[in-house]
Formats: structure tokens, C-alpha cells, sequence
């Protein structure tokens, strides 16, 4: 299927660093229906990347998409026009990544 991009004006990192993602992005994470999961987080360039983890490593996901991005990777997204992101996702990588708006 390839990259699917969502510029989604509504998204954007709260200010304790908590970002929701949609289900589309929580099922190219491979994601089950009603249940968390643990993703790592890497920056790459100006963007950070999402990749899923094993149950003991990563950031916790919540059921409803819910998760708190810390150090270097909130600094990238906060960088971005009052605190917006948009997503690039690709179900055949497993990858979420997050890019600010210039």
C-alpha cells in the first residue's frame, strides 16, 4: 500500500507531552482492538519515528492511542507551528512517523 500521510490539523502535543494517535497509525503499529502496547521512539533528522517494541522496552501506548513523548523527541515536535504534527505511516514498515509543521 505504501506511505499513507495524515495532515491532520488537530493533532499536536499537548503541554505535558501527550500526543494521541489515530487508528490508523495504532494498527501500522500492529495494535490489538482495546489493548496497549510499548513502541520505541528514535529521532530521525526533524522527525521522530515510531516502531513497535517487545512488552519490556519502549513507551507505553495506551488502549486509546494515548502516549507521553519525553526529551529530545518532544523538543522535535514542539518545534513545529504551536505545537502541530502531522504522520506518515506505513503498515508494511510497522512505522509512525511524526513531523512538525514548518
Amino acid at each position: 500500500m505504501g506511505t499513507l500521510t495524515v495532515k491532520n490539523t488537530r493533532t499536536k502535543v499537548s503541554p505535558g507531552g501527550v500526543i494521541t494517535l489515530p487508528v490508523s497509525a495504532r494498527r501500522a503499529l500492529g495494535m490489538k482492538p482495546k489493548a496497549g502496547a510499548r513502541v520505541t521512539v528514535a529521532i530521525e533528522g526533524k522527525a521522530v519515528a515510531l516502531h513497535p517494541a517487545s512488552k519490556d522496552g519502549g513507551f507505553r501506548v495506551s488502549a486509546q492511542g494515548q502516549m507521553e513523548v519525553r526529551g529530545d523527541a518532544l523538543r522535535v515536535l514542539e518545534a513545529g507551528k504551536s505545537r502541530h504534527f502531522f504522520m506518515e505511516i506505513d503498515d508494511e514498515k510497522q512505522t509512525v512517523i511524526l513531523r512538525p509543521w514548518d
